[in-house]
């Protein structure tokens, strides 16, 4: 079984790319200039249509690195960055700010407001071609669950549009959860320095992780998913911050998601407990339209929302065994705005469905 260094080290590169590792020095706020260095793999394919001039910027969620988008274990049932590329897609896989090969600021400093400001400045580097040397003037910003909060809060705060991406694939993110399995993760939590897998890595004061065997409840959907991945997953496990859980609430709201102007793709887990439950009123993720009935309501018409269901499917949905539909429907749904429907746009730059 890889652990969590192996899988570093590993860093599955797709055969059919070309893959190069980059450290991007930022800051986390305008008003501290301390510079920090963020960790990603860039892979470039040459598609004119596609990873010519478009890259998906990905960012993993809570207590996950770069490792999320890009498993060892089985990279073309798991891998959405291999899948990206087979499509054409150029992609930049990163460890956000405090896990895996990134710096690890003072936990306190960890808020989504910090990774928003943080996700920007990539996102300039990226149109400027800083990041090896392919200037991409279409940017994709892609979350899973807090990666997805970021991208959201930028998306929807910053009126600057070269720092904001111009479409967003959200997975695993709704505006309202399931207080049952929400609370049962905030149980879930404790510091790094308590934990068998990360205590003797020294994470700073106030980084917290999931208790040993707790992810399998938390993010999978046993029947849909490989227990050896689950086992990876506890393996090589990362941490979060406190005060990045307790920002998310910020983000949750429609004053920041309706005013969003770029069209977004939502997907979710049939199963995902943090966030559906069938058996609740206005908490079903069973079909696509279940999903646009509860988030319709917080997006503008410029959001152009889109969603998909993935059925058999928890929370951490790029690992379970259909996690391919998933990649499968935003390939379809990127190829529709930039190539095949693209010419039959709306006013609010909205392809037919």
């Amino acid at each position: 079984m890889l652990d969590q260094q192996a899988a570093l080290a590993a860093d599955p590169v797709p055969p059919h790319s070309t893959c190069t590792q980059h450290t991007v020095t930022v800051t986390l706020s305008a008003s501290d200039p301390t510079p920090y260095t963020m960790a990603g793999q860039l892979c470039l394919e040459p598609d004119a249509l596609r990873g010519g001039r478009a890259v998906m910027l990905m960012i993993s969620g809570l207590t996950y690195d770069r490792s999320y988008y890009n498993n060892p274990l089985t990279p073309y049932s798991y891998s959405w960055v291999y899948s990206a590329t087979q499509h054409g897609y150029s992609t930049f896989n990163i460890d956000r700010m405090g896990v895996g090969l990134s710096s690890r600021p003072p936990a306190d400093k960890l808020t989504v407001y910090n990774q928003a400001y943080v996700t920007e400045q990539i996102v300039r580097k990226l149109r400027a071609g800083a990041i090896g040397g392919r200037a991409f003037p279409i940017v994709i910003g892609v979350g899973h669950s807090l990666g997805a909060g970021i991208l959201q809060y930028l998306a929807g705060t910053v009126t600057d549009k070269t720092g904001v991406p111009d479409y967003l694939v959200f997975s695993a993110w709704l505006h309202q959860g399931y207080l049952p399995a929400v609370t049962y993760l905030g149980n879930s939590l404790h510091p790094t320095s308590s934990d068998p897998v990360l205590a003797p890595k020294n994470y700073p004061t106030g980084y917290m992780t999931t208790k040993p065997g707790t992810r399998g409840t938390n993010f999978y959907h046993a029947a849909g998913a490989d227990s050896a991945v689950i086992s990876f997953d506890e393996s090589a496990k990362m941490p979060g911050t406190l005060s990045e859980r307790q920002s998310l609430g910020a983000v949750r709201t429609s004053n920041v998601t309706s005013t969003i102007t770029v069209p977004v793709a939502l997907s979710v887990g049939e199963f995902d407990t943090l966030q559906c439950d069938a058996a609740t009123p206005g908490l079903s993720c069973a079909t696509a339209a279940a999903i646009k009935t509860r988030e319709a309501p917080y997006y503008g018409p410029k959001a152009c929302l889109t969603t998909f269901s993935v059925d058999n499917t928890g929370h951490s949905v790029t690992l379970h065994y259909k996690g391919l539909d998933s990649f499968n429907f935003v390939h379809n749904w990127l190829d529709d705005n930039l190539i095949n429907k693209a010419h039959l746009k709306d006013a609010n730059g909205c392809i037919p469905a």
